[in-house]
């Protein structure tokens, strides 16, 4: 499988209020979009929407406020499950 590190870009975009988790992670997974499928899940929350716009959508999916670059980083096992190597409190 592929290691991703996936990275917040902008913490001030309202989107970041249906996520509990707004710090860099490491994902093993298939691919990027199964990589930000994972995040995605993992940290949704429901957000309020404010009278007149729209509700915040969870960022993992979303490339313009996270970026996924494949890393090839030998202390993380490449065998294995989909899921969140790091940090651990994810």
């Amino acid at each position: 499988m592929t290691i991703w590190k996936l990275s917040p870009i902008d913490l001030n975009h309202r989107d970041w209020e249906a996520s509990r988790f707004p710090r860099e992670i490491i994902v093993r997974a298939e691919s990027e979009e199964r990589a930000r499928k994972i995040a995605t899940k993992a940290f949704y929350i429901a957000a309020t929407k404010p009278p007149g716009d729209t509700v915040p959508r969870n960022p993992w999916n979303q490339p313009v406020l996270v970026s996924a670059v494949e890393i090839k980083d030998e202390s993380y096992p490449k065998a294995g499950k989909e899921e969140i190597l790091d940090p651990e409190e994810a």
